[in-house]
């Protein structure tokens, strides 16, 4: 079995508590089904903080539709594997898969994205 990116698990952890509306820059719409996004308390993110969730929020976005919506769910929902799991027609197993695709989907994003902004930096 597959195991996660811990790491990028942290940062999504992080991007979910962000995007519930503690934030001032409101992350698009990825919901679908009329599924209401998971309660989040209010928390105060510094200028850093914030920057590193719309950075999440954008790799989110470049995910293909079946790991983004997986991804979205999981992080999002209320209820936890199994109701995310029923509500997305699938089992835990392609739940986690799918989330181990996005892990590496975003860990390569963001280097890719680190390496473009390295190489505009030299041009400079």
């Amino acid at each position: 079995m597959m195991q996660r990116i811990k790491w990028i698990d942290m940062r999504l952890q992080a991007w979910a508590q962000w995007r519930a509306g503690s934030c001032g820059y409101r992350s698009p719409n990825y919901e679908y089904d009329g599924d209401a996004p998971k309660a989040g308390s209010v928390v105060e993110f510094n200028a850093e903080q914030e920057a590193d969730a719309m950075e999440i929020d954008a790799a989110v976005a470049q995910l293909p539709e079946d790991l983004r919506k997986t991804v979205v769910a999981h992080y999002t929902w209320e209820g936890g594997m199994d109701q995310v799991a029923e509500k997305l027609r699938v089992t835990r197993a392609t739940i986690h898969r799918r989330l181990c695709h996005a892990d590496i989907r975003i860990s390569d994003w963001l280097d890719w994205k680190r390496q473009h902004e390295q190489k505009k930096s030299r041009v400079a």
